[in-house]
C-alpha cells in the first residue's frame, strides 16, 4: 500500500529530502514504527487559550504548560483501519510538570478528497489536513474543523475555529529533524505553539499487536451527511 503521507502529497512526493520520505514514508505491511527524541526549544500559548487547554488534557489533546528545551518523544505507527486503507497514529509525550501526552490518529477520507485528523483518544474533535512539500520539508495545514456529537459532525465555525500550520523538515548540518508548529485563532490569538528539533529510529512492530487506535473504525466528517 501506499504510506499515507504520500498519498497526501501526490506527485511532489519524490521531491522531499530522503529523511523525510523515510520517516513519513510508513507502510503498515513494513513492520515498524518511527520513535523520535529530542527536545522542544519553545513551546507557547496565549492565556486567554488556557481554559480550552485544559479541556484538552481530558482527552490528550493539547495541554497548557508553557517551557523550553523540553524533552519530549513522538511515536508514529502505522496500521490498516476498518476500511482498508492506510492510517496512522502519532503518540506525543511533553516532558513537562506534570507530564502531558498529545495523540492524534489521521486516515484517508475519501468524502473530503484529503486526510482527516482525529484529535485526541477519542477524536471528538476533527479537521481536515492537507499536506505538502515545501523546499524539500514536509507542510502540513489546517482546513475545516468539526466536533463530534451523538455520531454526528458539527462543523465549527468562526471565530471559534482555528488556523494551524507545521512544517518538518531535516537538518543536514545538525543531522536531525526540526519542526515548528503553531495553532491560531482570531479571538485567542497564539493557541498553542512549539518549535524543536529531534533524531529518529525505527523499532519494529510485533506481528499480532492490537490495533494502535481505536478511531480506525470512527466514521469521518462527510460519512454522515
Amino acid at each position: 500500500m501506499t504510506g499515507l503521507f504520500e498519498r497526501g502529497v501526490g506527485d511532489a512526493w519524490r521531491t522531499l529530502h530522503p529523511r523525510v520520505r523515510d520517516r513519513y514514508g510508513l507502510e503498515s505491511g513494513a513492520g515498524r514504527e518511527a520513535v523520535g527524541v529530542g527536545r522542544m526549544h519553545e513551546l507557547d500559548r496565549s492565556p486567554l487559550a488556557v481554559p480550552a487547554l485544559w479541556l484538552g488534557t481530558l482527552d490528550d489533546f493539547l495541554f497548557p504548560e508553557r517551557g523550553a528545551d523540553v524533552p519530549f518523544t513522538i511515536v508514529t505507527e502505522p496500521f490498516v483501519d476498518d476500511e482498508g486503507t492506510e492510517a496512522l497514529v502519532l503518540r506525543r509525550r511533553f516532558e513537562t510538570s506534570p507530564p502531558r501526552t498529545f495523540v492524534d490518529t489521521l486516515r484517508w477520507n475519501p468524502a473530503r478528497g484529503c486526510l482527516t485528523d482525529l484529535f485526541g483518544r477519542h477524536g471528538r474533535v476533527a479537521a481536515d489536513l492537507h499536506i505538502s512539500a515545501e523546499d524539500g520539508a514536509l507542510a502540513l495545514s489546517i482546513g475545516t474543523q468539526w466536533l463530534r456529537v451523538g455520531g454526528r459532525y458539527l462543523e465549527v465555525p468562526p471565530p471559534f475555529s482555528a488556523d494551524g500550520h507545521l512544517r518538518d523538515w531535516y537538518d543536514d548540518g545538525e543531522n536531525r529533524f526540526r519542526v515548528s508548529a503553531t495553532i491560531t485563532n482570531p479571538v485567542v490569538g497564539t493557541v498553542f505553539e512549539y518549535q524543536g528539533a529531534f533524531e529518529t529510529e525505527f523499532r519494529p512492530l510485533e506481528d499480532d499487536a492490537p490495533s494502535p487506535s481505536a478511531l480506525g473504525g470512527v466514521a469521518l466528517p462527510g460519512e454522515n451527511a
